[in-house]
């Protein structure tokens, strides 16, 4: 799962921008220089400075109105000097001065978020932008990841119906190679008949004839239910595993009680849990899914057939409020088991000494785990 981070993707742009930026003073130098040696050299212009930078200028421009930076956040400061130069930009007199002093603070900002995967203490609005911007890109790319595939089945049977009709001299290929994306005549590893790819597609069909009347035909095509099931198990992921955590951890450092992980419990994502679990451990049939909450698509025993509009709805249903509330501590359930193992000897000296103070097995854990914790907490 991809990791979301914002110092990654500024480390992306102002990288960019060095390079951009270099070649800019690169070719201001040589200009310099061929003046100074040959008479009437072309003065460069505002607008060729502008063009010449603009490729370095605009990403960061974007960049900074697309992250909206809150005031007092660690990036907001490792980034104010690139802000401020690149607000103050100007392609007059003082344009080397701009072009170096820009050059100079891309270049002091990038070690610093080198050295920072994540942005240390982030508002609870700013992770919550990180985590819509995370699942919109997600459900954007699953939403149009079937349009290359759509359209080449579609090229493919037209031509193979022109050869039908007598059109064509000779048939198209019937098998497609995965790695060229051409049709090919004959079967081979990486290659899969194109039958089977309008099999994928298929989502049904109104059949007309001039005698017979029309047919209509629906089917719920297997290429949307692939690409919606790898979302859930996508987005799901990306919340339990990297924001879930961070917006415990928000709360927890302002809040008198301990605030776990586990008491972060929003039902938009427990839906996608659920929806995700009938597509990866029930073949796509509704079961615990008929418990959700939010998202109450399916019919319990009933194929998961989730259709673009419920994908879509995801976006409304984005459950902005419910995450910017506190969570509440809840109760800690049932016991555990403890993960790992420990030697042979140590274990028989523990259990022995365990069975003379008359401790349970599940005493003499808790109270080693206190002891541990004791020692090595904060």
């Amino acid at each position: 799962m991809y990791l979301q981070s914002r110092s990654r993707r500024w480390l992306t742009v102002l990288r960019k921008a060095r390079a951009v930026l270099g070649l800019s003073r690169q070719a201001i130098d040589r200009y310099v220089e061929a003046a100074t040696q040959m008479p009437n050299v072309r003065v460069i212009s505002e607008r060729d400075r502008r063009v010449m930078t603009l490729e370095a200028r605009d990403p960061l421009t974007l960049t900074f109105e697309s992250q909206r930076l809150s005031g007092d956040s660690w990036l907001k400061q490792i980034l104010e000097d690139v802000s401020r130069v690149l607000r103050d930009f100007t392609f007059g007199d003082g344009f080397p001065d701009s072009l170096h002093a820009l050059d100079s603070a891309a270049e002091a900002a990038i070690p610093l978020l080198e050295g920072r995967i994540t942005d240390p203490n982030p508002s609870i609005d700013e992770i919550i932008d990180e985590l819509e911007r995370a699942l919109l890109v997600s459900l954007v790319v699953t939403m149009t990841s079937h349009n290359v595939l759509v359209e080449k089945v579609h090229e493919w049977v037209q031509q193979h119906q022109r050869f039908l009709q007598g059109h064509r001299d000779h048939d198209v290929g019937h098998y497609f190679d995965a790695k060229t994306l051409t049709y090919v005549d004959k079967a081979d590893a990486g290659r899969i008949h194109m039958q089977d790819l309008v099999f994928a597609i298929d989502s049904g069909a109104n059949i007309w004839m001039a005698v017979g009347g029309r047919q209509t035909l629906d089917n719920y095509p297997e290429v949307q239910a692939v690409a919606y099931a790898q979302w859930f198990a996508y987005a799901f992921a990306l919340w339990d595993e990297q924001f879930r955590k961070r917006i415990a951890g928000y709360f927890d450092q302002r809040a008198e009680a301990k605030i776990r992980t586990s008491d972060v419990l929003i039902d938009y994502f427990g839906d996608l849990r659920l929806i995700r679990n009938d597509f990866v451990h029930n073949k796509g049939v509704c079961k615990e899914s008929a418990n959700a909450k939010v998202l109450r698509w399916a019919v319990r025993g009933q194929p998961m057939e989730i259709k673009a509009e419920q994908m879509m709805s995801l976006i409304d249903l984005f459950p902005r409020d419910e995450l910017r509330t506190a969570p509440t501590p809840q109760p800690a359930g049932e016991a555990q088991k403890i993960p790992g193992k420990v030697g042979a000897h140590l274990l028989e000296d523990v259990q022995q000494r365990a069975r003379e103070l008359e401790l349970t097995d599940d005493e003499l854990a808790e109270a080693a785990l206190s002891a541990w914790l004791a020692d090595n907490g904060d």
